[in-house]
């Protein structure tokens, strides 16, 4: 009886290590979503801006040039490398209503990565905000998994064209 349940027991173990492992190891492809883009790297950053800014309810909240700061501070040189933050104000109301969902503003606003590489292609990275939305739950989730499809639309239009 003993030995039964040890085995049992070792099994479960077993099964806890390779699932922690599979998470640890695909976690990454799963939160980051990479999109290759037809256009020059300003090119889509001004895609990008256009595209954010003709759908309904979002906005444009900054852009950032991350080559620019960091030269600026004396370092590098770098490859064409920025980001977008986009803000859905009524998606945002309706997660910090609740004061126990304020925790994600550590997130907030949204941002969508552009950068080149050593080649000459431009790339769009984006957070997978339905994913990351899961592991909350409640409004969280629901807010997070339509603004997870209107950025991912968003981002479509953009490298699509």
């Amino acid at each position: 009886m003993i030995r039964r349940a040890t085995r049992a027991i070792l099994w479960m173990l077993s099964g806890m290590i390779v699932m922690g492992a599979a998470i640890w190891f695909l976690m990454p492809s799963m939160m980051l979503v990479v999109h290759e883009s037809p256009l020059d790297y300003q090119q889509t950053i001004d895609a990008l801006k256009t595209n954010i800014d003709n759908r309904p309810g979002w906005k444009v909240v900054e852009t950032y040039d991350f080559q620019r700061n960091i030269h600026d501070a004396g370092h590098g040189p770098i490859d064409n490398v920025g980001a977008v933050a986009l803000c859905h104000p009524l998606y945002a109301s309706r997660i910090l209503a609740a004061k126990d969902n304020r925790k994600v503003t550590a997130f907030m606003p949204l941002g969508v990565g552009v950068y080149q590489d050593k080649e000459g292609n431009v790339y769009v990275s984006e957070l997978n905000v339905s994913l990351l939305g899961m592991m909350f739950g409640g409004t969280i989730a629901e807010v997070m998994a339509e603004a997870g499809n209107d950025i991912s639309e968003i981002i479509a239009m953009t490298t699509e064209q």
